[in-house]
């Protein structure tokens, strides 16, 4: 929802003119905000990088063993032995699976959470929340401190567990993945900093008012 702030009041109004003292707002205090609730396991990217990372840590072993064996072993075809004939192999895959599970598991335990995105004319700012339990927060990694909640406005209680800002000057890359409905902005070019999720009647618009802030703009 594209919004205009009124500093003053300290309220946003959905015309440029402020409800509460009357006084024209600026384009350059308009701003775009929404909420977008996701599940951690239905969210692909973020399943594909848990995965990956389990991936990358399996093969970095299998490298250490190998070359640790190579060094440290008086008959060199030892290290080729570890990989053809221990079953070092087989075992690095069930482990790897186990660990794929284990990863899928706390991604559902960690339950819904609610993302409030803003953008404005400096930067992307994002905020998560969650309905704080036991369960979520331990799957999660979090300290469970219900008392630390919020009502939401209907009175139901929320918990920030993060809190992202990103100045539009230093994005380096922006991808808008249409089929997806997501964008995603990379700091440095390589490595995705933060994920926007519009909604699909707003996309256009919302790729309109970063498109002037982005050095390099990819659409997919």
């Amino acid at each position: 929802m594209l919004a205009y702030y009124c500093k003053k009041c300290k309220a946003d109004n959905a015309s440029p003119v402020c409800a509460h003292c009357g006084m024209p707002i600026g384009a350059q205090n308009a701003r775009y905000m929404w909420q977008h609730v996701r599940t951690p396991l239905g969210d692909g990217p973020t399943v594909m990088g848990a995965l990956k990372i389990l991936a990358v840590v399996t093969v970095i072993l299998l490298v250490l063993m190998f070359l640790g064996e190579l060094i440290f072993s008086a008959d060199k075809q030892n290290a080729v032995t570890l990989f053809t004939a221990s079953g070092i192999l087989p075992w690095a895959l069930v482990l790897a699976g186990a660990g794929a599970g284990i990863i899928c598991l706390t991604l559902l335990f960690q339950g819904r959470e609610e993302m409030h995105f803003v953008l404005d004319m400096r930067a992307a700012h994002l905020q998560v929340w969650i309905a704080p339990t036991r369960l979520k927060c331990l799957a999660r990694g979090i300290a469970y401190e219900p008392y630390n909640a919020a009502l939401n406005a209907q009175g139901e209680e929320r918990l920030k567990i993060s809190e992202t800002h990103l100045l539009w000057t230093d994005v380096c890359r922006c991808e808008i993945r249409r089929r997806a409905c997501r964008i995603d902005l990379y700091r440095p070019s390589g490595f995705r900093f933060l994920s926007l999720y519009p909604d699909r009647q707003e996309l256009e618009a919302i790729e309109e008012f970063i498109k002037p802030r982005m050095k390099q703009l990819v659409r997919r």
